[in-house]
């Protein structure tokens, strides 16, 4: 994502957004690397599911984020795992 994208998403964050608010985060990440995507939330709750063939597990957590910049961090920090998306 170009920091004018980026930007632009954080812009639209702060504008539908009343913050702090929860925010829920939506993500799937090979098995493999859970433990790198659950350390970043050390103190949430994350709803797991597998896949049927058990290569990838969708990921989803409710979290309070106090500002756009706050929730791009996270997804900044996240894109760092090898073969997550971002949903």
């Amino acid at each position: 994502m170009t920091d004018d994208r980026r930007s632009q998403f954080e812009n639209m964050l702060d504008e539908h957004h009343v913050w702090p608010c929860p925010y829920v985060f939506k993500f799937i990440v090979p098995t493999d690397n859970l433990p790198l995507l659950a350390a970043l939330f050390e103190s949430e709750r994350l709803e797991t599911r597998e896949s049927r063939g058990g290569k990838f597990t969708s990921v989803t957590l409710e979290s309070t984020m106090c500002s756009g910049r706050e929730v791009m961090e996270v997804y900044r920090r996240a894109s760092e795992i090898p073969g997550l998306m971002a949903l």
